[in-house]
Protein backbone atom coordinates (compact mmCIF):
# COMPACT_ATOMS: atom_id res chain seq x y z
CA UNK A 1 0.00 0.00 0.00
CA UNK A 2 1.16 3.71 -1.00
CA UNK A 3 1.27 6.24 1.31
CA UNK A 4 -2.17 7.22 2.05
CA UNK A 5 -2.91 11.83 1.72
CA UNK A 6 -5.54 12.97 3.62
CA UNK A 7 -6.77 16.05 5.94
CA UNK A 8 -6.51 16.00 9.25
CA UNK A 9 -10.07 14.97 10.30
CA UNK A 10 -9.47 12.08 7.89
CA UNK A 11 -6.53 11.14 9.34
CA UNK A 12 -8.53 11.71 13.10
CA UNK A 13 -10.91 8.56 12.40
CA UNK A 14 -8.08 6.36 12.10
CA UNK A 15 -6.63 7.65 15.21
CA UNK A 16 -9.97 7.04 16.81
CA UNK A 17 -10.17 3.66 15.86
CA UNK A 18 -6.91 2.90 16.62
CA UNK A 19 -7.18 4.74 20.63
CA UNK A 20 -10.47 2.61 21.13
CA UNK A 21 -8.73 0.00 20.55
CA UNK A 22 -5.66 0.39 23.00
CA UNK A 23 -7.69 2.09 25.48
CA UNK A 24 -10.83 -0.30 25.24
CA UNK A 25 -13.13 2.98 25.03
CA UNK A 26 -12.82 6.43 25.84
CA UNK A 27 -14.42 8.81 28.67
CA UNK A 28 -17.65 10.68 28.44
CA UNK A 29 -17.35 14.06 27.55
CA UNK A 30 -19.56 17.31 29.17
CA UNK A 31 -21.30 20.12 27.49
CA UNK A 32 -17.63 22.05 27.04
CA UNK A 33 -15.85 19.77 25.76
CA UNK A 34 -13.70 18.57 28.87
CA UNK A 35 -13.36 14.88 29.85
CA UNK A 36 -15.44 13.86 32.41
CA UNK A 37 -13.58 11.29 34.51
CA UNK A 38 -16.50 9.80 36.25
CA UNK A 39 -18.01 8.13 32.67
CA UNK A 40 -16.25 5.69 31.15
CA UNK A 41 -17.68 3.42 27.85
CA UNK A 42 -16.14 0.29 27.73
CA UNK A 43 -16.01 -0.55 23.99
CA UNK A 44 -16.12 -4.45 23.02
CA UNK A 45 -16.14 -4.44 19.69
CA UNK A 46 -15.88 -1.99 16.49
CA UNK A 47 -17.45 -2.66 13.26
CA UNK A 48 -15.56 -0.70 10.61
CA UNK A 49 -17.33 -1.26 7.29
CA UNK A 50 -15.75 2.29 5.48
CA UNK A 51 -15.74 1.03 1.73
CA UNK A 52 -19.54 -0.04 1.96
CA UNK A 53 -18.52 -3.51 1.09
CA UNK A 54 -15.97 -6.06 3.50
CA UNK A 55 -16.87 -5.50 7.21
CA UNK A 56 -13.80 -5.65 9.37
CA UNK A 57 -14.51 -6.61 13.51
CA UNK A 58 -12.29 -5.51 15.94
CA UNK A 59 -12.67 -7.69 18.83
CA UNK A 60 -11.55 -5.79 22.09
CA UNK A 61 -10.33 -8.14 24.40
CA UNK A 62 -8.46 -7.60 27.53
CA UNK A 63 -4.72 -7.55 26.20
CA UNK A 64 -5.47 -8.29 22.13
CA UNK A 65 -7.58 -7.32 19.32
CA UNK A 66 -9.22 -9.79 17.30
CA UNK A 67 -9.74 -8.65 13.79
CA UNK A 68 -12.04 -10.08 11.75
CA UNK A 69 -12.85 -10.08 8.01
CA UNK A 70 -15.90 -11.73 6.81
CA UNK A 71 -16.61 -13.88 10.04
CA UNK A 72 -13.05 -15.24 10.03
CA UNK A 73 -10.14 -14.24 12.45
CA UNK A 74 -7.16 -12.97 10.02
CA UNK A 75 -4.51 -11.80 13.12
CA UNK A 76 -4.73 -11.11 17.03
CA UNK A 77 -2.21 -8.28 17.59
CA UNK A 78 -1.56 -7.14 21.14
CA UNK A 79 -2.60 -4.03 22.65
CA UNK A 80 1.07 -3.14 24.11
CA UNK A 81 2.87 -3.55 20.51
CA UNK A 82 0.01 -1.63 18.76
CA UNK A 83 0.12 1.16 21.64
CA UNK A 84 3.69 2.99 21.09
CA UNK A 85 2.80 2.34 17.69
CA UNK A 86 -0.29 4.46 18.13
CA UNK A 87 1.20 7.32 19.92
CA UNK A 88 3.67 7.66 17.37
CA UNK A 89 1.04 8.33 14.31
CA UNK A 90 -1.03 10.80 16.96
CA UNK A 91 2.61 12.69 17.15
CA UNK A 92 3.40 12.91 13.63
CA UNK A 93 -0.39 13.99 13.03
CA UNK A 94 -0.36 16.63 15.61
CA UNK A 95 2.62 18.06 14.38
CA UNK A 96 1.09 18.36 10.60
CA UNK A 97 0.47 22.22 9.68
CA UNK A 98 -0.11 24.30 6.04
CA UNK A 99 -1.35 21.79 4.12
CA UNK A 100 -4.86 20.36 3.75
CA UNK A 101 -3.84 17.29 2.58
CA UNK A 102 -1.02 15.10 3.09
CA UNK A 103 0.98 11.41 4.03
CA UNK A 104 1.92 10.09 7.58
CA UNK A 105 3.66 7.27 6.89
CA UNK A 106 3.37 5.96 10.52
CA UNK A 107 -0.28 6.23 9.80
CA UNK A 108 -0.52 4.52 6.67
CA UNK A 109 1.84 1.66 8.62
CA UNK A 110 -1.08 1.78 11.68
CA UNK A 111 -3.51 1.34 9.16
CA UNK A 112 -2.01 -1.55 7.50
CA UNK A 113 -1.09 -3.55 10.81
CA UNK A 114 -5.04 -3.29 12.15
CA UNK A 115 -6.12 -3.81 8.13
CA UNK A 116 -7.97 -1.89 7.82
CA UNK A 117 -8.94 -1.35 3.88
CA UNK A 118 -9.87 2.67 3.73
CA UNK A 119 -9.18 5.33 6.05
CA UNK A 120 -12.17 7.27 6.36
CA UNK A 121 -15.81 6.39 5.92
CA UNK A 122 -17.33 8.07 3.04
CA UNK A 123 -18.53 11.26 3.28
CA UNK A 124 -22.29 10.25 2.02
CA UNK A 125 -22.44 8.43 5.21
CA UNK A 126 -23.70 9.94 8.06
CA UNK A 127 -21.96 7.37 10.68
CA UNK A 128 -18.34 7.41 10.71
CA UNK A 129 -17.96 4.06 12.79
CA UNK A 130 -20.13 1.16 14.55
CA UNK A 131 -19.93 0.18 18.48
CA UNK A 132 -20.96 -2.36 20.68
CA UNK A 133 -20.60 -0.86 23.78
CA UNK A 134 -21.20 -2.23 27.43
CA UNK A 135 -24.31 -1.52 28.99
CA UNK A 136 -22.55 1.03 32.60
CA UNK A 137 -26.05 0.49 33.89
CA UNK A 138 -26.25 -3.46 32.77
CA UNK A 139 -22.81 -4.98 32.36
CA UNK A 140 -24.60 -6.59 29.13
CA UNK A 141 -23.23 -5.63 25.51
CA UNK A 142 -25.52 -2.75 23.74
CA UNK A 143 -27.16 -3.46 20.34
CA UNK A 144 -24.62 -2.21 17.20
CA UNK A 145 -24.55 2.05 17.46
CA UNK A 146 -23.39 4.70 15.06
CA UNK A 147 -20.84 6.90 15.56
CA UNK A 148 -19.62 10.01 13.92
CA UNK A 149 -16.07 11.31 14.88
CA UNK A 150 -15.16 15.24 14.95
CA UNK A 151 -11.89 16.60 15.61
CA UNK A 152 -10.06 18.87 17.09
CA UNK A 153 -6.48 18.61 15.23
CA UNK A 154 -6.94 20.85 12.35
CA UNK A 155 -9.80 22.86 10.86
CA UNK A 156 -13.08 22.90 11.98
CA UNK A 157 -15.48 20.54 10.23
CA UNK A 158 -18.58 21.72 8.39
CA UNK A 159 -21.70 20.03 10.51
CA UNK A 160 -24.52 21.52 7.85
CA UNK A 161 -22.85 22.24 4.29
CA UNK A 162 -24.63 25.28 2.19
CA UNK A 163 -25.89 24.38 -0.99
CA UNK A 164 -29.07 25.83 -2.91
CA UNK A 165 -31.22 23.98 -0.90
CA UNK A 166 -30.31 25.68 2.37
CA UNK A 167 -31.37 29.31 0.85
CA UNK A 168 -34.16 30.72 2.81
CA UNK A 169 -36.12 33.52 1.47
CA UNK A 170 -37.44 36.61 2.71
CA UNK A 171 -39.76 39.29 1.33
CA UNK A 172 -38.94 42.55 1.62
CA UNK A 173 -41.30 44.77 3.49
CA UNK A 174 -41.13 48.80 3.34
CA UNK A 175 -41.76 51.75 1.17
CA UNK A 176 -40.35 52.46 -2.34
CA UNK A 177 -38.20 49.86 -4.62
CA UNK A 178 -35.05 48.56 -3.00
CA UNK A 179 -32.06 48.96 -5.00
CA UNK A 180 -30.40 46.16 -6.25
CA UNK A 181 -26.92 45.56 -4.95
CA UNK A 182 -23.82 46.30 -6.70
CA UNK A 183 -22.16 42.75 -5.92
CA UNK A 184 -23.69 40.04 -4.30
CA UNK A 185 -20.90 40.24 -1.52
CA UNK A 186 -20.38 40.92 1.42
CA UNK A 187 -23.21 40.04 2.25
CA UNK A 188 -24.06 41.20 5.60
CA UNK A 189 -22.68 44.43 4.59
CA UNK A 190 -25.56 44.61 1.98
CA UNK A 191 -28.29 43.70 4.02
CA UNK A 192 -27.32 46.21 6.66
CA UNK A 193 -27.54 48.77 4.44
CA UNK A 194 -30.78 47.57 3.13
CA UNK A 195 -32.19 47.84 6.44
CA UNK A 196 -30.73 51.19 6.72
CA UNK A 197 -33.05 52.33 4.18
CA UNK A 198 -35.46 52.06 5.60
CA UNK A 199 -36.63 48.08 4.71
CA UNK A 200 -37.51 44.94 7.10
CA UNK A 201 -37.18 41.15 6.16
CA UNK A 202 -39.90 38.98 6.76
CA UNK A 203 -39.76 35.23 6.20
CA UNK A 204 -41.53 33.59 3.52
CA UNK A 205 -40.36 30.31 2.87
CA UNK A 206 -37.61 28.19 2.35
CA UNK A 207 -36.52 27.77 -1.03
CA UNK A 208 -36.69 23.59 -0.98
CA UNK A 209 -40.03 22.07 0.32
CA UNK A 210 -38.24 19.23 1.09
CA UNK A 211 -35.95 21.72 4.13
CA UNK A 212 -39.03 23.06 5.30
CA UNK A 213 -40.89 19.97 5.75
CA UNK A 214 -37.94 18.21 7.26
CA UNK A 215 -37.77 21.23 9.91
CA UNK A 216 -41.59 20.68 10.60
CA UNK A 217 -41.32 17.02 11.72
CA UNK A 218 -39.24 18.38 14.75
CA UNK A 219 -41.67 21.42 15.19
CA UNK A 220 -44.26 22.78 13.34
CA UNK A 221 -42.51 26.48 14.20
CA UNK A 222 -39.36 25.34 13.47
CA UNK A 223 -38.99 27.13 10.09
CA UNK A 224 -39.64 30.31 11.06
CA UNK A 225 -38.00 29.95 14.48
CA UNK A 226 -34.44 29.09 12.10
CA UNK A 227 -35.37 31.86 9.53
CA UNK A 228 -35.60 34.48 12.53
CA UNK A 229 -32.23 32.78 13.82
CA UNK A 230 -30.54 33.02 10.55
CA UNK A 231 -31.90 36.74 9.61
CA UNK A 232 -30.21 37.63 12.92
CA UNK A 233 -26.47 36.36 11.96
CA UNK A 234 -26.62 38.33 8.57
CA UNK A 235 -27.82 41.41 10.53
CA UNK A 236 -24.84 41.16 13.32
CA UNK A 237 -21.05 41.05 13.65
CA UNK A 238 -21.05 37.39 15.44
CA UNK A 239 -20.72 34.25 14.16
CA UNK A 240 -21.67 32.45 17.61
CA UNK A 241 -25.05 29.78 17.41
CA UNK A 242 -25.45 30.37 21.03
CA UNK A 243 -24.88 33.98 21.30
CA UNK A 244 -26.98 34.45 18.33
CA UNK A 245 -29.61 32.33 19.47
CA UNK A 246 -29.79 33.70 22.79
CA UNK A 247 -29.88 37.47 21.32
CA UNK A 248 -32.75 36.79 19.04
CA UNK A 249 -34.97 34.32 21.62
CA UNK A 250 -34.58 36.96 24.60
CA UNK A 251 -36.47 37.00 28.36
CA UNK A 252 -36.59 34.40 30.93
CA UNK A 253 -39.82 32.85 29.90
CA UNK A 254 -41.17 29.85 28.81
CA UNK A 255 -41.76 30.68 25.16
CA UNK A 256 -38.07 31.63 25.06
CA UNK A 257 -37.01 28.45 26.38
CA UNK A 258 -39.16 26.30 23.77
CA UNK A 259 -37.65 27.83 20.86
CA UNK A 260 -34.02 27.50 21.80
CA UNK A 261 -34.84 24.10 22.87
CA UNK A 262 -35.63 23.05 19.40
CA UNK A 263 -32.93 24.73 17.59
CA UNK A 264 -31.03 22.65 20.00
CA UNK A 265 -32.74 19.72 18.54
CA UNK A 266 -32.63 20.86 15.31
CA UNK A 267 -28.07 21.11 15.73
CA UNK A 268 -28.68 17.23 17.17
CA UNK A 269 -30.67 16.40 14.12
CA UNK A 270 -27.84 17.63 11.84
CA UNK A 271 -25.29 16.02 13.28
CA UNK A 272 -27.34 12.47 12.87
CA UNK A 273 -28.10 12.98 8.86
CA UNK A 274 -30.40 15.63 8.25
CA UNK A 275 -29.74 17.06 4.75
CA UNK A 276 -31.39 19.66 3.29
CA UNK A 277 -32.56 17.84 -0.13
CA UNK A 278 -33.39 14.74 1.69
CA UNK A 279 -36.69 13.81 3.61
CA UNK A 280 -36.37 13.09 7.21
CA UNK A 281 -38.17 11.13 9.10
CA UNK A 282 -36.88 11.54 12.35
CA UNK A 283 -33.93 10.46 14.58
CA UNK A 284 -32.24 7.33 13.47
CA UNK A 285 -32.80 4.11 15.77
CA UNK A 286 -29.40 3.37 15.87
CA UNK A 287 -27.28 6.63 16.00
CA UNK A 288 -25.60 6.44 19.53
CA UNK A 289 -23.62 9.56 19.48
CA UNK A 290 -20.09 11.21 18.73
CA UNK A 291 -16.67 10.33 19.50
CA UNK A 292 -14.67 13.93 19.60
CA UNK A 293 -10.77 13.44 19.16
CA UNK A 294 -9.03 16.00 21.17
CA UNK A 295 -6.10 17.95 19.91
CA UNK A 296 -4.06 16.21 23.06
CA UNK A 297 -5.23 13.18 22.18
CA UNK A 298 -7.92 11.99 23.91
CA UNK A 299 -11.15 10.59 22.35
CA UNK A 300 -14.17 11.22 24.60
CA UNK A 301 -18.01 10.43 23.99
CA UNK A 302 -20.88 12.20 23.64
CA UNK A 303 -23.60 9.43 23.72
CA UNK A 304 -27.44 9.84 23.40
CA UNK A 305 -28.09 8.32 26.53
CA UNK A 306 -27.31 11.83 28.04
CA UNK A 307 -28.67 14.12 24.84
CA UNK A 308 -29.20 17.33 26.74
CA UNK A 309 -25.49 16.86 27.50
CA UNK A 310 -24.85 15.66 23.41
CA UNK A 311 -27.15 18.97 22.49
CA UNK A 312 -25.47 21.74 24.65
CA UNK A 313 -22.14 20.25 23.11
CA UNK A 314 -23.54 21.33 20.20
CA UNK A 315 -24.99 24.58 21.14
CA UNK A 316 -21.76 25.87 22.90
CA UNK A 317 -19.62 24.74 20.03
CA UNK A 318 -20.91 25.87 15.97
CA UNK A 319 -20.76 28.59 14.71
CA UNK A 320 -22.85 29.86 11.13
CA UNK A 321 -20.77 31.02 7.99
CA UNK A 322 -21.60 32.60 5.40
CA UNK A 323 -21.10 30.45 2.17
CA UNK A 324 -20.09 31.84 -1.50
CA UNK A 325 -22.83 33.76 -2.66
CA UNK A 326 -22.36 33.81 -6.01
CA UNK A 327 -22.27 29.61 -6.18
CA UNK A 328 -25.25 29.19 -3.93
CA UNK A 329 -27.84 32.30 -5.63
CA UNK A 330 -28.59 34.43 -2.54
CA UNK A 331 -27.98 37.87 -1.38
CA UNK A 332 -29.48 39.79 -3.97
CA UNK A 333 -32.85 41.56 -4.10
CA UNK A 334 -35.38 40.36 -6.42
CA UNK A 335 -38.75 40.54 -7.95
CA UNK A 336 -41.67 38.84 -7.90
CA UNK A 337 -45.25 40.36 -9.31
CA UNK A 338 -44.19 43.67 -8.39
CA UNK A 339 -43.15 41.87 -4.81
CA UNK A 340 -39.42 42.56 -3.49
CA UNK A 341 -37.12 39.57 -1.90
CA UNK A 342 -34.18 38.17 -0.84
CA UNK A 343 -32.61 34.51 -0.85
CA UNK A 344 -30.58 34.18 2.81
CA UNK A 345 -28.21 30.38 2.89
CA UNK A 346 -27.76 28.28 6.24
CA UNK A 347 -24.30 26.84 6.63
CA UNK A 348 -22.98 25.99 10.04
CA UNK A 349 -19.58 24.56 11.00
CA UNK A 350 -17.90 23.85 14.35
Amino acid sequence: MNNQTANKGEWSELYAVGYLMVNGGGFGANEKAQVDRDVFYKVLQIIDNATGNEETIYKINEKDIEILKNGLVVVNLNKDSIAPKLLKFFKDLNNQSGSSTFAIPSGTSFMQLIKRDKLSASSSQTADLNLILEDNATGVETPKRSFSIKSEIGSPATIFNASGSTNIIYKIIGKGKPKLFKSQSPVKTNLSSLVNSGFTLKFYKYENSIFENSLKTIDSNLPTYLAELMKNYYLSKTTKLKVLTESTFVGENEDTKIKIAKIKKFLSAVSMGLKANQPWSGYPEDFGGLLLVKSEGDVLFYYLYNMKIFEEYLFNNLRFETPSATKHKFGQVFEVNNSYFIKLNLQIRY
